[in-house]
């Protein structure tokens, strides 16, 4: 009777001590997954936190401006009406960007939904009287934008002038400051967020005589002085934007060939339509920066 007694009560131990390993096994494992999940919660909750800053549910709008396409013949469409401007006014009204560009000048032209420009077909970057000049007098586009500026308040203007300067070889060595005259009435008039696009030329093709006489111009000439005339386009550019001018090259001629002109001087469809492609990257970029 006495060992039932004993071994009964060693039975109960045993369970007891059982049942305490289990209840803490069984505690301890709990209580660590509960943290695995807190610290998972808390790393996820951070990684979404820091997804969801202001910066990146900012959307940037276009900024809206004011454009003045100034030139010559180029820019006002000579033989194909409105010129590059049409495809790049396709192009901004393609791309939802047609709300946020208003050209502006005297002038009008061209199948789009802005054809507002000051593009002047035969001018020059200044007078040009017929006794100094090898085809005939010019007026200059100077004297029109000293006064179309203030009245049209650009904030970007694409300025492409001097082409007729050399057909007329007229003082070609002082070309540069003709035209550094001419952009200084621009950088003085545009607003300090603004920009002046000083565009060089393109090459022009003696060969071809429809605007080029043969007795004034051979290919090699024709060459040099285009070439001579870009390099002024871009020490202007560098000067004023050393002076913090808002001006930047526009380099027109790395992007039309004589393959690309229509008449020698101006260029063809498909020209045209790689100058208007040219412009709407530079515009595009301006108004989205």
């Amino acid at each position: 009777m006495k060992l039932k007694k004993i071994l009964a009560a060693a039975a109960a131990a045993m369970t007891f001590l059982s049942g305490c390993g289990g209840s803490s096994e069984s505690s301890g494992s709990g209580s660590s997954q509960n943290n695995t999940e807190g610290t998972n919660n808390m790393t996820t909750s951070a990684r979404d936190n820091s997804s969801q800053s202001p910066e990146a549910d900012e959307i940037k709008e276009p900024k809206s401006i004011k454009l003045m396409a100034a030139g010559d013949s180029i820019t006002d469409g000579f033989w194909l009406e409105g010129g590059y401007r049409v495809t790049l006014c396709d192009l901004l009204e393609e791309n939802g960007y047609s709300q946020y560009v208003d050209f502006v000048g005297n002038k009008q032209s061209g199948n789009c939904y802005d054809g507002d420009h000051c593009g002047y077909t035969a001018f020059a970057i200044d007078q040009i009287p017929a006794s100094e000049s090898v085809t005939g007098a010019r007026s200059g586009i100077t004297r029109f934008i000293k006064k179309l500026v203030p009245e049209y308040e650009p904030d970007v203007v694409l300025l492409q002038i001097g082409t007729n300067d050399i057909l007329s070889l007229y003082k070609l060595d002082e070309a540069g400051t003709r035209l550094e005259n001419l952009v200084d009435i621009f950088l003085e008039n545009i607003p300090e967020d603004g920009m002046l696009f000083l565009a060089t030329i393109p090459y022009m093709d003696a060969t071809d005589n429809t605007y080029i006489p043969a007795e004034y111009f051979t290919v090699e000439d024709m060459d040099k002085y285009v070439d001579d005339y870009n390099a002024k386009v871009k020490e202007i550019v560098e000067k004023k934007q050393a002076q913090g001018k808002n001006i930047e090259l526009a380099d027109v001629n790395s992007v039309l060939t004589k393959e690309d002109l229509y008449d020698g001087v101006h260029p063809s469809e498909e020209g045209y339509k790689k100058l208007g492609e040219f412009w709407y990257e530079k515009v595009k970029d301006f108004i989205t920066e």
